[in-house]
């Protein structure tokens, strides 16, 4: 994958989808969505992986689950951005990850996007 045009795919993606900019913040009783403007705050954070010199097999599946456990769990509801993505770089090829949060995705939502 080429960073550029992919950078600009994700933002259209969270353009369009207006879940994909939601967050969530502490009212009175409980939480309330906020659905975030374009123009307010992070779309998406992409996270680039050059792992090219971890040889193909185990230890590369082993690489790339630790960053994309790392890229998971650095989701917030209550700041955003609810879309994390992965790119890794690899000797067999690139390999991309889409993470989002439960909240703003489901199923069908998945074959959607």
């Amino acid at each position: 994958f080429e960073e550029e045009p992919l950078r600009q795919a994700l933002t259209q993606l969270a353009v369009h989808h207006d879940a994909l900019r939601m967050v969530f913040r502490k009212a009175g009783q409980g939480w309330e969505a906020w659905n975030r403007g374009v123009k307010e705050g992070k779309l998406y954070d992409l996270e680039v992986a050059d792992i090219k010199d971890v040889p193909i097999g185990p230890t590369l599946g082993q690489a790339i689950e630790a960053r994309a456990s790392t890229i998971q769990s650095s989701i917030r509801l209550d700041e955003g951005p609810l879309l994390k993505v992965g790119l890794f770089h690899c000797a067999d090829g690139d390999h991309l990850l889409l993470a989002i949060h439960h909240m703003v995705v489901d199923g069908v939502s998945w074959r959607i996007l």
